[in-house]
């Protein structure tokens, strides 16, 4: 907010203190994320939990990773062709992707999918790749290079993925409204996070992108998404422990 009202940059003279100021919030989002693991695991069944808070920790840590590489602290642009600025960012996709996948395995956890569930789930799965692919071509410049292209194009078909297990969570009648309603839309926003980067901040304005106005709001949708997402062991467990209060009346 304060980028966009003119109040502070990540470009001049208070760079410094935007990516301060970003480097805390990322870490009150790991000391949250790493709270929730120690309340999972005290849990009396706690060991039925661990594994899926774990990777919602990891998730977060290789996302992190990601967000530093995103910093660009050495400014280096053109990296890896000349018609794409901000090409560290696809730098940062070696990070995000197997997180994202981590993050991916324990939504499937909570779904619980079984039988025609999974045929139905693979087949959507598709028909998002497809159009993730779509709307990649739509964008994407040529002379980008074929690292940028590869990266970028592989990771807007995985990332898609994220609405789409967010509208299967939306529309999962085992978890309860209100949980699986914000629990979606933090998935869902994370696909929207990166579809603008892709869109405004990679190929947008012929390449240069539309910086850094576009950075402070996909900062601000970003966060709120993982913010989100870090509560899915709590959800689970909630959901589980309403499960078995329900079968015991």
């Amino acid at each position: 907010m304060f980028t966009l009202l003119g109040v502070w940059s990540v470009v001049g003279e208070t760079r410094n203190w935007v990516l301060s100021f970003e480097a805390l919030t990322l870490t009150l989002l790991l000391c949250n994320c790493l709270i929730i693991r120690q309340v999972i695991g005290q849990h009396q069944h706690a060991r039925s939990y661990w594994p899926l808070a774990n990777l919602v920790v990891f998730s977060l840590l290789f996302c992190l990773a990601g967000d530093v590489v995103n910093f660009n602290l050495a400014q280096n642009y053109f990296q890896h062709s000349a018609v794409v600025k901000h090409d560290y960012l696809a730098d940062s996709v070696w990070f995000f992707m197997p997180g994202y996948l981590l993050l991916f395995l324990a939504c499937w956890r909570l779904l619980g999918y079984s039988g025609a569930q999974v045929v139905y789930f693979v087949v959507a799965m598709l028909i998002t790749s497809l159009l993730a692919l779509f709307s990649y071509l739509n964008m994407h410049l040529p002379g980008s290079g074929w690292y940028v292209t590869v990266l970028t194009g592989g990771y807007a078909i995985v990332i898609a993925q994220a609405a789409l297990l967010g509208l299967c969570l939306l529309i999962s009648s085992d978890i309860p409204k209100t949980p699986r309603a914000i629990l979606a839309l933090g998935m869902i926003l994370a696909t929207v996070a990166d579809a603008l980067i892709g869109q405004f901040w990679i190929f947008g304005n012929e390449g240069q992108g539309y910086y850094p106005q576009i950075r402070a709001i996909n900062w601000a949708i970003y966060i709120t998404s993982q913010a989100i997402v870090i509560h899915l062991p709590v959800i689970t467990l909630n959901r589980d422990h309403s499960f078995s209060r329900t079968s015991m009346t």
